[in-house]
């Protein structure tokens, strides 16, 4: 409740002075009239409850006096509105497509079911940006931050082994590549966050490390999930249309080996977590994880909506109006 004009409230100053008036002034200069209670009857008796009464229409009139001055301050009244909105994050996911993510120990194999369920995961988000990093011997922007989801999938579809022209695995590059897709500068303070794939040892590029610490100076978080199962994999190439598997010349396959604590030590420097993925069901699982982690934040907003609520005064007003006319004409008529 509040009142629109409470200017209006010094009015009531001027109730007594009418009262005074009215009781010590007008009554006095009236010593000639006759006061009666009903038509038919021309005197009443002093002692009589009428007689006695003979001041309630006034009372009824100051009463109406005060409603009036609260009417014209206005009187509003509201109701509170509440609006949740949701600021969401910056997420980029950085995607290993060197050679071993062609192993086969992922369904149909790493990439492929890294493709799937990280298209997965985008679809099932909503407010937050999203971009892609791919990287193998070298890092490469696929997709900035966007909101597009459709436009980045169908970036993630086309992703594939042998598309950078230098093999390998640059964790690195790929960290400091995402690191600064997001806009560190700007003014919304929303998290980021960094997704890292990579089945592989680091071999080439910056150290990854030394990205990692660039990447928690500037609040961002890495989530690194480790790629392939605990016994490995061999890795397939075709050669004139035949699938081979890698081996050395014992005809022993080759079975690229997951540096975990290197996945740690960086998830460990920027506050995020390190996961395994050892099948689908598992980084279906993680992305599933990280999806409950990464909420963004929400902004709550109160309004108060006030409306006019003079009128609820018009009725008391008019009701006792029509009581004083009545008391007046009716039950303490005055003869002049």
């Amino acid at each position: 409740m509040k009142w629109n004009s409470p200017e209006f409230i010094l009015l009531l100053l001027l109730i007594p002075l009418i009262a005074f008036y009215k009781y010590f002034v007008s009554d006095r200069a009236k010593k000639g009239g006759i006061n009666y209670p009903l038509a038919g009857i021309i005197a009443a008796s002093k002692s009589s409850l009428r007689a006695k009464l003979r001041f309630f229409p006034d009372l009824i009139r100051l009463v109406i006096l005060v409603l009036i001055v609260f009417a014209l301050m206005q009187p509003q009244y509201g109701f509170e509105s509440e609006s949740v909105s949701r600021q969401g994050i910056d997420i980029m996911i950085a995607l290993d497509v060197s050679g071993t993510m062609a192993a086969e120990d992922f369904k149909p194999n790493r990439i492929k079911a890294a493709q799937k369920i990280t298209e997965d995961f985008i679809t099932g988000i909503t407010d937050h940006r999203v971009g892609l990093v791919v990287f193998a011997g070298v890092a490469l922007t696929q997709c900035p931050l966007t909101i597009d989801y459709g436009v980045l999938t169908e970036l993630l579809r086309h992703t594939s082994i042998g598309m950078m022209k230098q093999d390998g695995t640059a964790i690195g590059d790929a960290i400091i590549n995402a690191v600064y897709k997001f806009n560190t500068t700007n003014k919304e303070k929303r998290d980021k966050v960094i997704i890292l794939l990579s089945d592989g040892e680091n071999n080439a590029g910056i150290d990854p490390l030394t990205a990692a610490k660039v990447a928690a100076d500037k609040g961002i978080r890495i989530y690194t999930i480790g790629v392939g199962s605990l016994e490995g994999a061999p890795v397939p190439y075709y050669r004139n249309g035949q699938k081979i598997y890698s081996a050395d010349r014992y005809g022993n396959y080759y079975k690229p080996q997951l540096d975990e604590q290197l996945m740690k030590d960086i998830a460990y420097l920027t506050k995020g977590l390190y996961f395994r993925a050892t099948d689908n069901e598992a980084l279906e699982e993680i992305y599933k994880k990280i999806a409950t982690l990464e909420k963004g934040k929400i902004d709550v907003s109160r309004t108060m909506l006030y409306s006019e609520r003079f009128y609820w005064l018009l009725f008391p007003i008019l009701a006792l109006l029509a009581i004083e006319i009545y008391l007046r004409s009716r039950v303490f008529q005055r003869v002049f």
